[in-house]
């Protein structure tokens, strides 16, 4: 049971309220009892029966100041007393979406029959108080401010949870009323998808209205056959999970792309703009954590239309990783600090935007902050639970959307850094997949040394190969496709002593054939005859879509 959730409150368990402790404080031990003893001998019987009304007074009053100060002290982080306190002070998310109402009937602050909210009123005051001072600028910070916009998101985050909180517990009164005014004001301005949406009144109904598991993926008509490639694979390894292709507007997605999609299996299309409040449609990386949003699933798998799996993707769901957080992300290649000029942005990002946290990070064995590699993140699969994710979903989409997209873009390579950005700037916690980023595709032999190109290969907890990036080949229909049969694997291991080719496309990454498992260089392995089955129908499919 959660902390704050308790069913009987038992003041006399704590500190300070024992049982004994309650007793000394009413009878005040043997010398106050002689005293009062010796007044019930010469007083009058009116003075008598004053004095233990005043005591009777004092008693009660004691008694209900120590009940509030129990009940309110075991809130989760100590707030400060002013608004730039709340900025800094950590309520994590990943655990304050527990329900922290008691689920016995007490009296709830409106005086009906209810669950009532261990969150103190000064707390909430306070919150509602810094929404306010947000709320009476004219805008949010412009996208230079990184150090601000991470100051308001955090202060969204805290009053987000505790809205959270009073929506589930039930909570009716004028507290939620401002509080909820408050926060609305500052989510059309910071989070407006959602909130100006026509479906949903604000970020939190659309988290609880979410539910079950499921795939997303975006595309346009330029990728449809992708899209449908790697959904036909999906079912042909046995996928369990519904599929919600996302885009945005007739334009994006033509009617003979619909209903093609459609005629697969599991699959569902949904329109952003008939759920999100978009003033005009992108076509980019930037729409990929709008489309978690539009989704209707609580627990998401993100996936790019070029992802291939060779596993159910719903073993995702059962990783040790993910169960811990609620959040998985994978690595990207370790390439040197400042390849492409990429590296130092990131960085400065962290650092700014992820400020009061920047000496003590969630992930504290990030490759970039320690300049060891230029990128961190491979955003071709994305785990998300929104129930334990939703404030940094809501901070990656702003990261993806004008005006903090140009400067992120200009720092990072596109999306694939904002995801783990944003975790980082609300500290709520996330999971990096051990595995380093590798390669997928044919081997080659060059002076003695064995190198693999191709797509960007990712293994599981045990080793064996789980999915990878960058499709087959060419990506639109064509006589030349360019296509590399995925045969062998390499991988970084521990990412120490990485050799990579980058000369030209697809990369390739050296390692020693067939070394053993606890082999901390790279090592070159072969897809088992199972995994090469899978293989050959990518290819032969790959071939039957885009051939001319």
């Amino acid at each position: 049971m959660h902390p704050l959730c308790d069913n009987v409150y038992d003041y006399s368990s704590q500190k300070g309220f024992s049982a004994k402790s309650y007793r000394g404080f009413v009878y005040a031990g043997p010398q106050k009892a002689k005293y009062v003893y010796g007044i019930l001998r010469k007083k009058a019987k009116g003075f008598i029966l004053l004095y233990l009304l005043m005591s009777v007074v004092v008693l009660v009053a004691f008694i209900h100041i120590g009940a509030y100060s129990i009940r309110y002290s075991k809130l989760e982080g100590h707030v400060g007393s002013s608004i730039e306190d709340s900025y800094t002070a950590v309520y994590s998310t990943a655990v304050s979406l527990e329900p922290l109402c008691s689920k016995s009937l007490n009296m709830s602050s409106n005086g009906k029959s209810g669950p009532s909210i261990k969150i103190s009123d000064a707390y909430i005051n306070q919150i509602i108080s810094a929404l306010k001072y947000i709320n009476s600028k004219d805008a949010i910070p412009d996208g230079g401010d990184m150090v601000e916009l991470g100051n308001i998101a955090r202060t969204y985050q805290k009053a987000f949870d505790i809205y959270y909180q009073l929506v589930i517990c039930q909570y009716d009164s004028a507290t939620r009323t401002r509080m909820e005014d408050q926060l609305f004001q500052l989510e059309k301005k910071l989070y407006p998808w959602i909130i100006n949406g026509p479906m949903y009144h604000s970020a939190v109904e659309s988290l609880l209205k979410s539910r079950g598991r499921g795939i997303v993926m975006t595309t346009g008509s330029k990728y449809a056959l992708v899209a449908q490639h790697s959904i036909t694979m999906l079912n042909f390894i046995g996928n369990q999970l519904p599929i919600e292709i996302i885009y945005c507007g007739e334009d994006d997605l033509g009617q003979k792309e619909r209903d093609a999609l459609t005629s697969l299996h599991r699959v569902t299309l949904v329109d952003m703009q008939s759920v999100l409040g978009l003033k005009k449609c992108s076509k980019g990386w930037e729409n990929k954590p709008l489309a978690v949003l539009a989704s209707s699933f609580q627990q998401v798998i993100l996936m790019d239309t070029d992802a291939l799996f060779f596993q159910h993707p719903e073993t995702l769901f059962e990783t040790k990783a993910y169960k811990e957080t609620g959040a998985l992300f994978f690595r990207d290649r370790t390439l040197g600090f400042g390849t492409y000029g990429h590296g130092p942005g990131l960085t400065d990002l962290i650092n700014t935007l992820a400020e009061p946290f920047k000496e003590n990070l969630i992930f504290n064995t990030s490759r970039v902050m320690a300049k060891v590699s230029s990128d961190e993140l491979d955003s071709g699969v994305v785990v998300w639970d929104k129930t334990r994710s939703m404030p940094a979903i809501l901070l990656t989409c702003a990261l993806n959307s004008m005006p903090y997209m140009d400067l992120i873009y200009s720092k990072t390579y596109g999306d694939k850094e904002t995801y783990w950005l944003s975790h980082e700037a609300l500290q709520i916690p996330f999971t990096v997949f051990l595995d380093n980023g590798g390669a997928i595709g044919k081997v080659f032999e060059q002076e003695g040394k064995h190198k693999v190109c191709g797509g960007l290969y990712h293994a599981d907890e045990h080793g064996k190969p789980l999915w990878f990036n960058g499709g087959i080949g060419e990506r639109i229909p064509s006589k030349n496709l360019n296509m590399m049969e995925p045969t062998y694997w390499a991988t970084e291991s521990a990412g120490v002593n990485v050799d990579w080719e980058l000369s030209g496309l697809p990369f390739c990454l050296y390692g020693k054939m067939d070394a053993p498992g606890d082999y901390r260089d790279s090592r070159i392995g072969k897809l088992s005859s199972s995994e090469l089955v899978i293989s050959k129908k990518m290819v032969d499919l790959w071939v039957e879509l885009f051939q001319l």
